[in-house]
């Protein structure tokens, strides 16, 4: 009778970290793909250009990168003030998850939920 208790508290222990984990992978999740989004928009209304809805932060990278040397001066200036701390943001954010989920315990509850690298 005494070590039910204590096994009870536990798998409470467990449980609960392994939501709390799952809700903070789920978060930067999020976070990334909102940044991402917010990128796209800001540069497609800075270039009057078209970018797919739904582009992965590598590829928003390179069209940038790709196209930014055919800026004008005050373009440029307007993707300093507005776009690039977004997409440094967006950068940061993607390494944290990435190193996050690679890192022990957090990779058990990853795999069990199916999250992979970014």
């Amino acid at each position: 009778m005494g070590f039910i208790p204590i096994i009870l508290t536990m798998v409470g222990a467990i449980m609960l970290f392994i939501m709390v984990v799952k809700q903070s992978i789920a978060q930067k999740r999020v976070n990334i793909e909102t940044l991402t989004q917010k990128v796209a928009h800001q540069w497609s209304i800075l270039t009057n250009g078209d970018v797919k809805s739904q582009p992965s932060l590598d590829s928003l990278s390179q069209i940038i990168k790709s196209d930014k040397p055919q800026l004008q001066k005050d373009q440029l200036q307007q993707y300093e003030s507005t776009i690039k701390d977004s997409l440094i943001q967006a950068k940061l954010m993607r390494v944290q998850h990435n190193k996050l989920i690679s890192k022990r315990p957090y990779s058990f509850v990853a795999k069990i939920f199916g999250y992979k690298a970014i």
